[in-house]
């Protein structure tokens, strides 16, 4: 099963015949602009309902009203392409052929959070491409995986995922809609991100937090990309709500943190260590010994391809130095919204390599630098 898509705080919406500004602010990223671009008082002009569904299109006959007096969902405005001068970001492409990817996603039109475009597409076997989010635009409910997130523990969801709310990834988790779990938040002051309301939280994840880059990594480098907040955890139990890993543990928590979910087990019997039986996250590669192939992630610079988190987030991290900033993270091998990989990788997961001579680099080798 997958997540949500992200509900952002700056741009110009360009979206299907109607201009929604929202203009990024040195200081801050409140919206501006008329409010009818994107609100209507009674859902009605001309004897025409004013709500679009999610493809853009204005509803015709009953046109049922929108939460919040919107416009548009998530989908509809969050839908185009990213070409360097929008201040909108968009995640789901809207043309043919989708956005440009390249190998690892950091080379085309594709931003940091990844793109819908390859799960939306139809056909089969693609459910793996993406987070299925229910939309009227998006993929349907996963038919391997059904509403149940691989790694989840609880109780089987009963409702698809959304993008935000009691069933997303995005905003006010005690919400049941898209709207109302981020409702005032694009006008809000977000000029510290602290976690502490859903417009000062990281990318509008109630809590996270982390230094967003001004243009979703659209250009990406080093010194010019998203800081992710992690932990540097010595059990499986230790848990950072905070860290972007723990966010996405909320559904995939036997592959993050938790009593049992061992993620190995050493000769002394301590947990979370090697030999790992499943690939350790909110670990720091300061933590292996020095002289070991993890020493030489990125020969000490950050690599974009395969981002690491860190404790501190005052800062961006561009020369690593294993203390607290080579933290593994769901995030350093996954996209959020989706990738043209199974598993919404960042790259070809088949196609990587161990031992070729001139064959693989990058991708799992970013942090296996020896094998």
């Amino acid at each position: 099963m997958k997540s949500s898509r992200k509900l952002y705080k700056y741009g110009i919406f360009a979206s299907v015949g109607l201009g929604i500004f929202l203009i990024a602010a040195s200081a801050s990223a409140k919206v501006q602009g008329q409010c009818a671009e994107c609100h209507t008082m009674h859902n009605s002009q001309g004897g025409t309902p004013m709500a679009y569904d999610d493809n853009g299109v204005l509803q015709t006959g009953t046109g049922t009203p929108r939460d919040v007096l919107l416009l548009r969902g998530c989908v509809s405005c969050h839908t185009g392409t990213n070409d360097g001068t929008n201040v909108i970001p968009y995640v789901n492409n809207a043309d043919a052929g989708g956005p440009n990817y390249g190998t690892d996603g950091i080379g085309g039109a594709t931003l940091a959070g990844g793109n819908f475009y390859w799960v939306a597409t139809s056909g089969a076997g693609l459910d793996a491409k993406g987070h299925n989010v229910a939309t009227d635009s998006l993929a349907g409910v996963d038919g391997a995986l059904g509403m149940t997130p691989p790694g989840f523990t609880g109780t089987a969801p009963t409702d698809q995922l959304t993008c935000a709310g009691t069933t997303g990834c995005h905003g006010d988790k005690s919400a049941t809609s898209d709207f109302a779990a981020i409702s005032g938040s694009h006008h809000a002051d977000d000029t510290t991100i602290d976690g502490t309301t859903v417009a000062k939280s990281f990318r509008f994840l109630l809590g996270v937090t982390g230094i967003e880059d001004p243009d979703w990594e659209y250009t990406v480098s080093s010194t010019d990309h998203n800081q992710y907040k992690g932990i540097d955890r010595t059990a499986d139990t230790d848990n950072d709500t905070s860290t972007i890993s723990s966010l996405c543990a909320q559904c995939h928590d036997s592959f993050h943190n938790g009593s049992g979910n061992v993620g190995g087990a050493n000769p002394s019997g301590a947990e979370f260590g090697s030999p790992w039986v499943r690939h350790p996250t909110d670990f720091d590669m300061g933590n292996t010994a020095l002289g070991s192939e993890y020493r030489s992630y990125g020969g000490g610079t950050y690599v974009p391809t395969a981002p690491v988190a860190s404790a501190s987030v005052a800062s961006i991290v561009s020369t690593v130095n294993f203390a607290d900033d080579t933290i593994v993270t769901c995030v350093s091998c996954h996209r959020a919204h989706g990738t043209p990989n199974d598993d919404l990788l960042r790259w070809d997961y088949s196609a990587v390599q161990a031992g070729v001579v001139g064959g693989s680099t990058g991708a799992c080798f970013s942090c296996h630098t020896t094998k």
